[in-house]
């Protein structure tokens, strides 16, 4: 049932991220046909992109990245603002949720949880980051190599260092099915593969050419990222609160080093 609910996942998802872009591509077409329209408008967009064509890339880039940074920093800073308070209402819907996940567990969904939590932890994400670093070193390409270390292993660090401010006690052992050590808050399965997979799903747009080999590999790395996210809170070794907020921490971290990376190569072009 999971591994079916998993793949519908990712055809729902590979169909938005499908038709996103060409829609905004067609948007951006409209409303460039709207202002052809203006004399005075079309004269002043000529000179500006005459002038500034190179940087408004870079400019749509930034304003882009800060955008989501921004939106996804504030998710984080109201979660660890709740869990540092002792939020009652937050930790009502954690344990609520947390009792209704170990009432659906079965052996289907435990064996599909416990794969995707192997897929998705440090070794597993480890081991998948150096196969493509071995791809990128074989193909030379030295800038994604680099680009992908330091986002996975700085979001590591960051994880550690979270983890350690906030020094969040995990649920009951005696209700985990798999055994966790350490602070609870971010989770760092869900913060990992947030930042791994979405460092990948940027490097799949840069190296595929077909827009629709293109998402359908964005689709599947986030499909991923929801799935391992998921099963910490299924296994019961994390709030859900702790997932949300390991996502989210991933994201800022994520966009942030994908944007100083696309607007440096730019910029040196």
């Amino acid at each position: 049932m999971f591994f079916l609910a998993f793949t519908l996942t990712f055809l729902i998802l590979w169909a938005v991220v499908y038709v996103t872009l060409p829609a905004v591509r067609r948007l951006g077409q409209v409303l460039a046909r709207l202002i052809a329209r203006s004399t005075r408008a079309k004269h002043l967009v000529s000179i500006t992109r005459e002038r500034y064509k190179n940087y408004l890339p870079v400019i749509a880039i930034l304003v882009v990245g800060g955008l989501l940074t921004a939106w996804a920093g504030d998710g984080f800073l109201d979660l660890a603002e709740r869990v540092h308070a002792k939020n009652g209402a937050l930790e009502q819907t954690d344990a609520r949720i947390h009792d209704w996940a170990i009432g659906q567990r079965t052996a289907g969904a435990t064996l599909f949880f416990t794969a995707m939590t192997y897929v998705g932890g440090p070794v597993g994400v480890a081991v998948e980051i150096l196969i493509v670093s071995i791809i990128l070193a074989f193909r030379k390409r030295w800038r994604w190599l680099i680009y992908l270390v330091v986002t996975a292993g700085g979001g590591g660090l960051l994880d550690l260092e979270l983890k350690r401010y906030f020094a969040r006690a995990r649920p009951a052992v005696a209700e985990m099915l798999r055994r966790a050590n350490g602070y609870s808050f971010p989770s760092g399965h869900a913060m990992g593969s947030a930042i791994a997979y979405g460092a990948l799903a940027y490097l799949a747009f840069r190296a595929i050419r077909s827009w629709p080999a293109r998402a359908a590999a964005i689709a599947f790395l986030y499909t991923l990222v929801a799935a391992v996210s998921l099963s910490r809170v299924y296994l019961g070794v994390h709030w859900i609160s702790d997932v949300l907020a390991g996502i989210t921490a991933g994201t800022v971290w994520v966009t942030t080093t994908t944007v100083a990376y696309e607007t440096m190569r730019r910029l040196r072009r």
